[in-house]
């Protein structure tokens, strides 16, 4: 047996306890944001990082098996909870190594381990709230802590922090309101339970645990939780509408900056960072000021979602991604329903970043809109490879398309083809560019008395004030047209112009 099976069997049995879970997870979670997601999001995370460690030969040693996990972790973590327990198993992980390892760490090692992994929990986050996993995260640490004085050993220490961590998880109905109305507890609390117990049945055996009573994760007497549509309508107490992910690159002072900058323009905020990155999330009304900051911050890519209306929640439904070099149109893409993937530079579109976007629209189909010929190309040799979600790769390359082809998708009736409505959207819109100079003229060679709608999409520092011209001269040639402006925010050309057309059948 190698010196890492009994680490690489735990993080594999983590993830799956979660993906057992998931549904479940999913159904009680309402904090933050009630978006039934924290499953999904919990398990993908753990997933990425068990496919780096995959990628290593069974020689591999136990500091090199922590790196892959942890940097896999970070990479792929979703939302508010992934994050967060990337950051603490990263934390723990590493804690474990400097004292060892898993196999030979003992009482002691776990519990300080299991302190600075808590300590790295709260640390991720700008506002900590008791009631969920930070509180389950502390409760285990103490747990272990309070077996040391009568010097026990590990199997013993790992019990009792897994006793606490189901009191504390327990304890998250009373002390998170939105929990109490709903009658649950924390799912993203729940999520780390379950990661403890498989670490307590790996250390201590299969049958460590028998003893001990489970956690009811619903309670009766909560009221109906807050549903999607009622969301979409109403806001929520935490976080704003789009729920904003960002990669950048690692520096000593940029994850305090980080959670400064999007706690001024948001909430939910979470930020981790290993091995020369920084992941950052956000829950925002204005995701166009977290993608500025993430621009600043020279993140190359940056996902968008409206958090009621995306796909995330519901995993049979065919999802929609919109691949785009404008980050101005990342707030009306996902307003319309599309995991958006803000990539200003294409050349530099990761294909880990793509994959994550593709799964966060769909489990079992999407279709994807792309803004230039690069990004289609990766989607085009993404599809190739990937039998599940399956994908339809758009005959798109311009950023109106995207425009036309999602704004199709929202307007879908049941029994309609999602990717046969999208892929006429696209056919049906004319597209050309513009220096601005003669935009009228440039758009007018397009236009038809039956146009439909105008899309314009300025770069960044174009005056919204030159459509001005476009809507004058549109009355004549085609009067029923509706003029739509965006401030794309990239830097050229001047003007993207989309001219829609009835489709012709």
């Amino acid at each position: 047996m190698s010196e890492t099976a009994n680490l690489r069997h735990w993080l594999e049995s983590g993830a799956k306890a979660i993906k057992g879970a998931r549904t479940k997870l999913d159904s009680i979670n309402v904090f933050p944001v009630p978006d039934s997601d924290t499953g999904t999001n919990m398990y993908l995370t753990l997933q990425e990082g068990n496919r780096a460690v995959s990628r290593l030969p069974s020689t591999a040693s136990h500091r090199e098996v922590v790196a892959a996990f942890v940097r896999g972790a970070l990479m792929g973590a979703r939302g508010n909870s992934g994050v967060i327990v990337s950051q603490y198993l990263s934390a723990f992980l590493t804690g474990l190594d400097e004292r060892g390892g898993l196999d030979k760490v003992g009482a002691q090692g776990i519990a300080e381990a299991l302190d600075e992994a808590a300590d790295a929990a709260y640390g991720a986050v700008l506002d900590p709230v008791e009631g969920t996993i930070l509180s389950v995260a502390r409760a285990a640490a103490k747990g272990a802590a309070d077996t040391l004085p009568s010097k026990p050993d590990r199997s013993t220490a790992i019990v009792a922090a897994v006793l606490a961590a189901r009191t504390a998880l327990a304890q998250t109905h009373e002390d998170l309101p939105s929990a109490k109305a709903a009658g649950v507890v924390d799912a993203g609390a729940a999520g780390l339970v379950l990661q403890l117990e498989s670490l307590a049945e790996n250390i201590a055996g299969a049958d460590a645990l028998d003893a001990l009573d489970e956690v009811d994760w619903e309670i009766r007497g909560g009221r109906e939780r807050i549903g999607r549509d009622e969301l979409a309508h109403t806001g929520h107490a935490h976080g704003g509408a789009y729920e904003v992910m960002f990669v950048v690159a690692h520096d000593s002072g940029a994850g305090a900056t980080l959670r400064d900058q999007l706690g001024k323009i948001g909430d939910s905020v979470a930020v981790t960072g290993s091995h020369g990155l920084w992941q950052a999330h956000v829950h925002t009304d204005a995701p166009h000021l977290a993608v500025e900051v993430a621009h600043a911050h020279r993140s190359y890519q940056m996902l968008v979602r409206n958090v009621a209306l995306s796909h995330i929640g519901d995993r049979a439904s065919t999802g929609v991604v919109a691949l785009t070099t404008c980050p101005g149109l990342a707030e009306p893409l996902a307003d319309a329903g599309a995991v958006v993937l803000v990539v200003p530079d294409p050349a530099a579109l990761k294909p880990r970043a793509l994959v994550r976007a593709v799964k966060d629209a769909s489990g079992r189909a999407a279709v994807v809109a792309a803004g230039h010929p690069a990004l289609r190309a990766a989607a085009l040799k993404l599809a190739d490879k990937r039998s599940k979600p399956e994908l339809t790769v758009l005959r798109c390359t311009h950023e109106a398309q995207v425009v036309a082809a999602v704004a199709a998708s929202a307007l879908i009736t049941p029994g309609q083809d999602i990717a046969e409505q999208m892929a006429e959207a696209v056919a049906s819109t004319a597209v050309g560019s513009s220096t601005g100079d003669a935009l009228d003229d440039d758009v007018d060679r397009l236009l038809s008395r039956s146009t439909e709608v105008v899309t314009l999409v300025l770069a960044d520092g174009i005056n919204p004030g030159i459509a001005d011209a476009v809507r004058l001269s549109a009355r004549t040639t085609a009067p029923e047209a509706d003029i739509n402006v965006y401030l794309g925010g990239h830097s050229e050309p001047a003007v993207l112009i989309g001219v829609e057309n009835p489709p012709a059948h």
